[in-house]
């Protein structure tokens, strides 16, 4: 017969697990997705985590909040060259990348705004654009869902977000 061995640490978390569980309030149905939440969260982590390394390229800034589940700023070498993220009710990750226009060069930029959203169009690339009093901030984002994000997927959102967001700064002047 086969028997499970833990280490102290992880029959530890175990245990603590499951005493909280025997504390809960909710339901059997919302401890089970509150479970398989942190267990997608943990896989996803990894999953991310040993892409990027895999890529050489390093990761920053993690953050997980209530509608967040991983968030991570992305560089290579020294340049800071997006992000990847991923809310707990997203069927995948997002790859993007923010381009901050200041206000002396709002009305150049408006005039080309379109050659932007057709040339990220065509590429598979989404663009926002959020305008306030001093600046226009340009989201541009990219999706990988979950069953096809891997090494070379992430790598061709990476370069063709990249490009969208070097035709940005060549549209602003």
């Amino acid at each position: 017969m086969f028997r499970m061995r833990f280490t102290s640490d992880e029959k530890s978390l175990r245990d603590q697990m499951f005493e909280l569980l025997q504390k809960s309030v909710t339901s059997t149905e919302e401890d089970l997705k509150a479970l398989l939440q942190c267990s997608t969260h943990i896989q996803d982590r990894i999953l991310i985590e040993t892409i990027a390394r895999e890529c050489e390229l390093t990761l920053f800034g993690f953050l997980a909040k209530d509608d967040l589940e991983l968030y991570y700023d992305i560089k290579q070498g020294e340049c800071d060259i997006g992000y990847i993220s991923k809310g707990w009710e997203d069927p995948g990750f997002r790859i993007g990348d923010l381009v901050v226009i200041s206000k002396s060069r709002v009305e150049s930029f408006k005039a080309r705004a379109g050659q932007l959203l057709k040339h990220c169009a065509t590429r598979g690339i989404v663009v926002t654009v959020e305008e306030s009093v001093d600046s226009i901030v340009i989201q541009v984002d990219g999706m990988i869902y979950n069953e096809g994000f891997n090494k070379i997927t992430f790598m061709k959102t990476l370069s063709t977000l990249n490009a969208c967001v070097e035709k940005a700064h060549e549209l602003i002047g």
